[in-house]
């Protein structure tokens, strides 16, 4: 066995010898020298050098990141998956870098029951664009199906029958759009677009 391959292999123990001679001789310097120090090494070594915000940032999780401003990455995929533009979002909610809300006047359908299913299911979405979870309460959706239109204080409970498939959880516990609740979402979104835009 090569005994430099061994020391060399020995990574972390490397790196805890190496630390205290680098910061021995990194103490003296300004902190600008010192990132311009890293970087003079780094390229010496044929290794891009870092740039100073790489350094100061901590990494950012794939979570975090997102494709369009205010939506959630998660959010953004769907909207790549389903051929949902940033525009015609915004004809049905109003999207901001802390805030999502639904802006759209009425649901696609003529029926309330159906324009209640909807309303759900774009409250899940909302949820979905925000945070990239589709949760959210009754309470919420309730207060959506009164912007609307669609809320029947007489029915609203039988109506909530016809979730199928859409949603799961209940009125206490709240609701999660399921994947064909955001195959849905979709649909609804490009039906709630003006004529002109659709075209």
């Amino acid at each position: 066995m090569d005994p430099e391959n061994t020391v060399s292999n020995s990574v972390p123990k490397a790196v805890l010898e190496a630390v205290p001679k680098l910061v021995q001789v990194l103490t003296p310097l300004s902190p600008e020298d010192r990132h311009r120090a890293i970087s003079a090494t780094m390229i010496l070594f044929g290794q891009p050098a870092p740039s100073q915000v790489a350094l100061l940032k901590p990494p950012v999780r794939e979570e975090q990141v997102t494709s369009e401003e205010g939506v959630s990455a998660k959010a953004s995929s769907w909207m790549k998956k389903y051929g949902i533009t940033r525009e015609q979002l915004d004809h049905v909610f109003s999207i901001e870098v802390d805030s999502v809300d639904v802006i759209a006047a009425r649901m696609p359908a003529n029926g309330k029951r159906q324009q209640t299913v909807q309303a759900y299911v774009i409250c899940g979405l909302k949820s979905f664009l925000k945070t990239g979870e589709p949760a959210f309460t009754d309470a919420e959706a309730r207060e959506l199906c009164s912007k609307v239109g669609c809320y029947d204080v007489a029915n609203h409970s039988n109506y909530r029958k016809a979730f199928g498939n859409l949603l799961s959880g209940t009125k206490d516990s709240g609701w999660k759009l399921t994947n064909p609740g955001l195959n849905e979402a979709a649909k609804f979104v490009k039906q709630l677009l003006p004529t002109e835009a659709t075209a």
